[in-house]
């Protein structure tokens, strides 16, 4: 089982998209999906990798720097999918160590707090949860 990680193509769109679906992320139509490929993948902050093996792509990480008025930037992690049928694999360490290779500096992730399986993950590949937090959500005021 080989397995590639490169960055993805707008081509890869439809496959990154069928993969998504798989942990539930908000159901974007396929044209949506795209559009959003497509905007990542000409942004100066994101960077985007897949996971190919045998020529399917079984999972993807997207990571941005978020750059902070008052403290050090830093590299985060806003999505890591890996489908089912590849889990346990390695893949999404592969992924995530890309990353941290690609990207020098201090790399955080949010996790949901149900998601247990995700905090296993995340410490059993070196990160340490350093905070809790709640996160707030409203829409935009219109006048």
């Amino acid at each position: 089982m080989t397995v590639i990680i490169r960055e993805p193509q707008v081509s890869d769109s439809e496959a990154i998209h069928q993969v998504s679906g798989h942990l539930g992320y908000t159901e974007l139509s396929p044209s949506e999906a795209y559009e959003n490929l497509h905007a990542l993948l000409n942004s100066p902050q994101d960077k985007l990798y897949v996971a190919e093996r045998n020529g399917l792509i079984v999972g993807w990480i997207h990571v941005f720097y978020a750059r902070r008025l008052a403290s050090a930037g830093f590299y985060e992690i806003g999505g890591l999918i890996v489908s089912p049928d590849a889990q346990g694999q390695g893949i999404g360490r592969k992924l995530v160590n890309h990353v941290r290779t690609q990207h020098r500096g201090t790399v955080r992730v949010r996790c949901n707090m149900l998601r247990k399986d995700a905090h296993r993950f995340y410490e059993s590949i070196g990160f340490n949860n350093t905070k809790g937090q709640f996160v707030f959500q409203a829409d935009a005021i219109r006048e």
